[in-house]
């Protein structure tokens, strides 16, 4: 049954999400319950989240937006509040009265010197679900670290050294992939923790970190290093014995990957669409055995295959075919794929002057879309500051000598 985007996804609708979070790993979490429904109550310092200025030449600020902050924050509701003050803090604990869960990504010791740890919001809102999201975990001597997806995710997490080749320095990360492979974690922890309590009434401190996300995506190495000797794994990483699942070059200089898991199955129906059905005879390559073998022979022959035609000449060669193989796309394939596109992997949303920006949805959908029930940009700095406050019994008097001390601002 094909349902309409947008109108199934509120699976979180009347959750209520305190977000006391900067920079993208824990609000790109928000933004995805956001996306579901839930009402997100980003809480800002009265300079804003720094995420909001910062200015690193990547080109995320254009004439219309941060997008950036469109990416991680959309669907939200921004109150701005001074939490170094005692009544600061007190509106912030009169908001936690009214929510399901706080989501942070301060680090412990900064919490503690908030007075906002677990038992200090728990003893405000007993049936509070506590989501914490930092660099290194919450428990050793670096708990208390700065970290960032570059530094906890990408450098000490084992990606740069497993995705640079040998000799070479270490290859740079895309920006925020370890923070949205991070949110996920944080999204799905949330997600278990409002089910338990729904089913139990029991509330769950729920912890997630960078380091702990990459192992996760890491873990066949991490296990594989931890169980093998030094000789199994040099012979596991032999270049030679993954003939079938590697990149080749085009002659246009593009780049098709195999996924031949099945070498069995698919072997000889490579080489007959390759032209190269005399590697079938070839007594290198006879058996399966012969073939892991000689895998480096069989590189160099696929790789001479390939170059010998362009990449659409191969996409015809190729079509219909049953086997796991892909164009390596650039990303501006990817932003225009027509399996993103059909899938409703994309979306826009109207920022404050009009204009309309693509965004990515989160991955997964429900009833046959990702696309949010009412698509919203990401909330100007402290705009809901005055309707939240007087929603939890603060009057116009009272917030307009708030406002007057900079105590909050919007």
């Amino acid at each position: 049954m094909s349902v309409p985007a947008g109108l199934s996804n509120a699976m979180f609708k009347g959750v209520r999400v305190i977000e006391l979070a900067q920079f993208v790993f824990v609000p790109a979490a928000g933004t995805i319950l956001a996306d579901l429904g839930a009402e997100v109550i980003k809480i800002e310092a009265l300079t804003g989240d720094p995420y909001r200025t910062l200015r690193i030449a990547d080109g995320r600020q254009t004439k219309s937006a941060n997008l950036s902050m469109e990416q991680n924050n959309r669907g939200k509701r921004s109150v701005s509040i001074d939490l170094k003050t005692e009544e600061g803090r007190e509106l912030l604990l009169k908001l936690i009265e009214t929510a399901d869960v706080f989501l942070t990504s301060v680090r412990p010791a900064a919490l503690q010197r908030l007075s906002l740890g677990v038992d200090q919001l728990r003893a405000r809102n007993p049936k509070l679900i506590y989501v914490h999201g930092n660099g290194l975990g919450f428990r050793g001597a670096e708990a208390n670290r700065p970290g960032y997806d570059a530094s906890c995710f990408w450098a000490r997490g084992g990606f740069a050294h497993a995705l640079t080749p040998p000799g070479q320095p270490p290859i740079r990360p895309r920006p925020a992939l370890g923070d949205h492979a991070g949110a996920m974690n944080i999204a799905f922890g949330m997600a278990a923790a409002l089910f338990n309590r729904e089913r139990t009434g029991e509330t769950a401190v729920v912890e997630i970190s960078l380091l702990s996300s990459a192992m996760w995506i890491l873990s066949s190495d991490v296990t594989s290093t931890s169980a093998l000797g030094e000789a199994e794994l040099a012979r596991a990483a032999a270049e030679g014995r993954y003939a079938l699942t590697r990149a080749y070059q085009t002659r246009d200089g593009r780049w098709i990957q195999l996924m031949f898991l099945d070498p069995e199955r698919y072997w000889p129906e490579l080489c007959r669409r390759l032209g190269r059905g005399d590697l079938l005879e070839d007594p290198r390559f006879l058996t399966l055995d012969d073939r892991v073998e000689n895998g480096e022979a069989i590189i160099e022959e696929l790789a001479s295959a390939f170059r010998q035609k362009d990449l659409a000449a191969w996409r015809e060669i190729l079509h219909g075919w049953d086997a796991p193989w892909e164009l390596i796309q650039n990303i501006k394939d990817l932003a225009n794929d027509p399996q993103a596109l059909a899938n409703d992997y994309l979306f826009k949303v109207k920022v404050a002057d009009g204009t309309d920006i693509t965004v990515v949805a989160g991955p997964v959908s429900f009833n046959g879309s990702a696309v949010p029930a009412n698509p919203l940009c990401s909330p100007v700095m402290g705009q809901d500051t005055a309707a939240l406050l007087r929603e939890v019994g603060a009057s116009d008097d009272y917030l307009s000598d708030l406002k007057q001390r900079k105590i909050i601002a919007g």
